[in-house]
């Protein structure tokens, strides 16, 4: 009997924790589930706690930076594109925890945010592999993927 309460216990105590460190606030939202990736800066996520209407199937943009386009006829940038995305489903997919910080409506009224994942933002990531360039929202640059 003992065994089966402090089993209990421990299953209570670290459920409880887990969802307390995943409380949601203004502009963050913690703890999202993956769902896909249309390329490697535009991602879908279910965000729990919140009304299926807002909450299911959200649609996000990385904040600060730009990656290739899947839609091109450039076989050099669609080839990065590619890469992109995958390289961004590989770490969504082995993700133990993801946050969505500085959530807010973009240029076009998209949702932008800093996605995080295990700690460390997505863009630095995509940019360190050079699968990405620094983006404010403003005029995009003219890149040449393959140089």
């Amino acid at each position: 009997m003992k065994i089966i309460i402090y089993c209990f216990t421990v299953f209570f105590c670290s459920t409880a924790f887990a969802k307390t460190g995943c409380k949601h606030t203004g502009n963050r939202f913690n703890c999202v589930k993956y769902l896909k990736n249309y390329d490697g800066d535009t991602i879908t996520f279910n965000i729990p706690d919140i009304h299926p209407l807002l909450g299911k199937k959200i649609s996000i943009r990385v904040n600060g930076v730009d990656t290739p386009e899947l839609k091109t006829k450039d076989k050099c940038e669609k080839s990065k594109a590619r890469s992109a995305k995958k390289l961004v489903k590989s770490i969504m997919r082995s993700a133990k925890r993801i946050d969505l910080l500085n959530v807010k409506r973009g240029k076009y009224f998209r949702i932008v945010a800093d996605v995080i994942v295990d700690g460390k933002d997505i863009s630095e990531v995509l940019i360190k592999n050079k699968l990405a360039y620094r983006y404010d929202g403003g005029k995009k640059s003219v890149v040449n993927w393959c140089k």
